[in-house]
């Protein structure tokens, strides 16, 4: 089912009113996964992750386009996104608290959230403070001096949970036969879409406004096809 008009700018109005590290948190509160925003920010980004995606999916239906440039030949390459294929990838990563938080040889590592970032960029080591944020290391173990084998599972496992926070795309280049690999930020995907719907839509507003001296309350109760047809009227000349 379509998003309704108020709800569309409702979500643009909340993902324009944050900061880029705070937006997956405004999601989840936008779509009433999470309570408020102080209850967001304490969720895994992989949940507010695959949250945007599956609102991208409804959105823009099972594939959006997106434009990555090849680190070797600087070819521009015009790449498919499957959302459905994402959605997939993520299952089990994001769902409740269980799936957060997992040990590894006494090691216990935890999904980031966005709480965690804030904390972690206000810090002059920001990758440091994340890590030690997410994993706890044994009691008395000095982590610098952990069996490495030990150290990279856990490490592997904190790369794990970060779920659809983390997803990447790789493909050959055509041209060159070069690896292009490209982070997907799913919360940004979704942000482009809504502020391309909201254009529209403020655009639509604005002419019906104009021509019938209407309210925007007015034009968002209208369908889509009752708006589509008065702006059809006004572009007509129907207009009073």
């Amino acid at each position: 089912m379509p998003a309704r008009p108020g709800e569309t700018l409702a979500l643009w109005e909340a993902l324009a009113s944050t900061t880029s590290v705070a937006r997956g948190a405004s999601v989840l509160v936008a779509l009433g996964a999470a309570d408020g925003l102080a209850d967001a920010v304490r969720m895994p980004l992989a949940t507010a992750a695959r949250a945007a995606l599956g609102e991208l999916r409804e959105r823009a239906g099972p594939q959006v386009q997106t434009v990555l440039t090849c680190p070797d030949c600087g070819a521009v390459l015009d790449v498919p996104l499957v959302l459905d294929d994402l959605l997939v990838a993520t299952d089990g990563l994001s769902e409740g608290a269980a799936a957060s938080r997992v040990t590894v040889d006494g090691v216990v590592v935890r999904g980031p959230t966005t709480e965690d970032l804030l904390v972690a960029l206000a810090s002059p080591e920001p990758s440091a403070a994340l890590r030690d944020r997410c994993v706890t290391w044994p009691a008395g173990i000095d982590a610098t001096t952990l069996d490495p084998a030990v150290r990279d599972r856990a490490l592997a496992a904190a790369e794990e949970l970060a779920g659809a926070s983390a997803l990447a795309v790789r493909l050959d280049c055509p041209d060159c036969g070069g690896d292009v690999t490209a982070e997907v930020d799913a919360v940004a995907l979704l942000a482009e879409r809504v502020a391309d719907e909201v254009r529209d839509l403020l655009s639509d507003v604005a002419e019906l406004a104009m021509a019938f001296g209407w309210s925007e309350d007015d034009v968002l109760r209208l369908s889509d096809a009752r708006r589509r047809a008065y702006l059809g009227l006004a572009r007509a000349g129907g207009a009073r």
